[in-house]
């Protein structure tokens, strides 16, 4: 699978309240970022427990996994949570966000980048809205997940193109480019299929 992902606690604490996970099967693969509020050992309870909803519920839909994650989590202080489902035999991606997680979808060839939209809201304190938007993505396009530990504008089109071949690299330099070392952090990176 062409994903790379890093995480990073702030101020070096053993507990990271910022998550990922990535799952695939023959058809599609289904990214997931998630920033669970605040710091320490709650917020890295929330993101365990939204990331082990959606490893649990990966073949619904994602308004029906940010729904049903809404109420699993009711029990926690709650996340900001992105989710993106590439299929890779079309290069459809579908994305839904609910909060400050970031994803963007960046094409080697041109240079360019664009943005899907997080929706208002907290998964974990009841969902007013989901809308999951499609956008066509290319052979060789990366979709960047990130969380607010970042800088909300990352431009990684002045990376030695042989970085992005090396997603696991490409993961760290974004983080440590970018990364506002005020918060939790964490990156996840995919590359659709060449």
């Amino acid at each position: 699978m062409n994903v790379g992902a890093v995480k990073q606690a702030f101020l070096d604490d053993r507990h990271c309240g910022d998550d990922f996970g990535y799952w695939g099967d023959d058809s599609s693969t289904l990214l997931c970022i998630v920033d669970g509020l605040g710091h320490g050992r709650e917020a890295e309870a929330a993101a365990n427990a939204a990331v082990g909803y959606v490893a649990g519920h990966r073949g619904e839909s994602l308004r029906d996994i940010l729904t049903g994650c809404d109420l699993e989590i009711r029990h926690t202080r709650g996340v900001a949570m992105g989710l993106a489902r590439v299929d890779r035999a079309t290069g459809q991606a579908e994305y839904a966000g609910i909060g400050n997680t970031r994803a963007r979808v960046f094409t080697p060839r041109n240079l360019r980048t664009f943005t899907m939209n997080s929706t208002y809201g907290i998964v974990g304190a009841g969902l007013r809205k989901v809308v999951p938007e499609s956008h066509k993505i290319r052979p060789g396009d990366i979709v960047i997940m990130y969380t607010d530990g970042l800088k909300e504008m990352i431009d990684i089109s002045v990376y030695e193109p042989s970085l992005f071949g090396e997603l696991q690299l490409l993961s760290e330099k974004i983080l440590a480019d970018w990364s506002r070392r005020a918060d939790d952090a964490a990156v996840l990176v995919f590359r659709n299929g060449d």
